[in-house]
């Protein structure tokens, strides 16, 4: 019986961790703990959500700012703050482009400012011509050679 518990409570915690960020949720009643759950989120997600996630908050700021001065208005952390409060990573990516391409481009973009590895003999770099494959039994034109 006590194998069977650690067992269940081993699967528990497992499905606990790999699910982490999806349960996130940015809480937002003081300014400690909206730092703290913004924290959270850039510790638990991966290299590139946590670029997505991070690009799409300063999205939501730069639209907020955009509207407050169309509208005259100001635009503070309190009204930033209460626009994300209670959001979690999919909220947060979509909220100011619904389609969820930035996030897409935004993952994209941290995947290509890698460093490439310098294993350069892995795929050596081949001159590239413009003409047409040369294929035995043909010419340069493609055309089959005679024998």
């Amino acid at each position: 019986m006590q194998k069977l518990t650690v067992a269940v409570l081993a699967f528990a915690l497992a499905g606990t961790a790999a699910a982490g960020w999806r349960d996130l949720r940015i809480d937002a009643s003081s300014e400690a703990t909206f730092k703290e759950s913004i924290s959270a989120f850039e510790e638990k997600l991966s290299p590139s959500r946590r670029n997505a996630f991070l690009r799409s908050l300063q999205d939501i700021r730069n639209h907020g700012l955009q509207l407050a001065e169309e509208q005259q208005r100001e635009y503070t952390d309190a009204d930033y703050q209460r626009q994300l409060h209670g959001l979690g990573y999919e909220e947060v990516v979509t909220l100011t482009d619904p389609t969820g391409k930035k996030e897409g481009h935004y993952r994209a973009e941290y995947y290509r400012s890698r460093t490439p590895p310098n294993n350069t003999t892995a795929y050596p770099s081949v001159p590239r011509s413009n003409a047409p494959p040369v294929h035995e039994g043909t010419n340069d034109f493609g055309h089959p050679t005679s024998r």
